[in-house]
């Protein structure tokens, strides 16, 4: 998260003309809809939230032993392959292309992850609500290297 600034409001208002998305991180600029989020039931601190889980989508580059364990867990656990399985479903129902593990590794696989770290009931961001960690099939060894992670991260305070 160090190297990318937050855009300016006007800059956020230009972008999110034409870009449907609650956040994004593009060219190290984050840009969050924070009036939308909060409209939409949002609490908290989610703008951090969102910059964290944003930032996630460039953990390969950012922190790339972490994501070759979380990525080898994934994919030795039984349960996040079924999950993994049964989301590509659904995802090709709502339009989704890409081939499964094209779609995996550069959309879901760190939505994965953030569900784990920022999700949960009393989340701040209200789309992290329904990713509950007790009840999502988050498997045994993948559930273990996220723990660890979040450890790691500073983040255990669940």
């Amino acid at each position: 998260m160090g190297s990318v600034t937050r855009a300016t409001p006007k800059q956020e208002a230009e972008f999110f003309k034409t870009h449907p998305y609650y956040a994004e991180i593009k060219d190290k600029t984050f840009y969050v809809d924070e009036a939308r989020l909060s409209k939409e039931g949002s609490t908290g601190d989610f703008v951090t939230d969102m910059h964290f889980g944003e930032a996630l989508h460039r953990l390969k580059e950012t922190a790339p032993e972490w994501h070759t364990r979380l990525q080898k867990a994934a994919d030795k656990d039984p349960a996040v392959q079924r999950w993994k399985k049964e989301s590509y479903v659904y995802a090709k129902q709502e339009g989704e292309t890409r081939p499964i593990e094209q779609w995996w590794d550069v959309s879901r696989f760190d939505q994965v992850v953030g569900g784990f770290l920022l999700g949960g009931p009393n989340a701040n961001i209200h789309t992290m609500r329904n990713w509950d960690r007790k009840k999502l099939p988050f498997g045994t060894k993948f559930r273990k290297e996220l723990e660890d992670f979040e450890k790691a991260l500073g983040r255990n305070k669940r």
